[in-house]
C-alpha cells in the first residue's frame, strides 16, 4: 500500500482530521498488483489492478475540541432539527 504524506489538523474532541494539503512525497510499496507502484507490470490505461493507497498524516495543529462540522451535527441531533 503506498503511502501519500498530508498535513492538516486533528480535533482530539471529536477525533476527526482535516486535511490542508499533500506535500508530494510518496512512499512506494513495491507491489506488482498496485497502480500507484513504481514496479506495476500493467501500464494500459484500464488495468483491472486496484490503487492502494493511504494517507501518512501530520499533525501541524492540535485543537482539544470538537470540529466544527461535529459540533453543528450535535447540536442539530439535541435540537432534533
Amino acid at each position: 500500500m503506498c503511502r501519500y504524506e498530508v498535513y492538516g489538523d486533528l480535533y482530539q474532541g471529536c477525533g476527526c482530521f482535516k486535511k490542508s494539503y499533500y506535500s508530494g512525497e510518496r512512499t512506494d510499496c513495491g507491489k506488482a498488483d498496485c497502480r500507484n507502484s513504481e514496479k506495476h507490470t500493467h501500464r494500459a490505461p484500464l488495468c483491472p489492478c486496484g490503487a492502494y493507497a493511504q494517507d501518512e498524516k501530520r499533525i501541524m495543529n492540535l485543537f482539544r475540541f470538537a470540529c466544527d462540522d461535529c459540533k453543528r451535527d450535535e447540536f442539530q441531533r439535541r435540537v432534533g432539527r
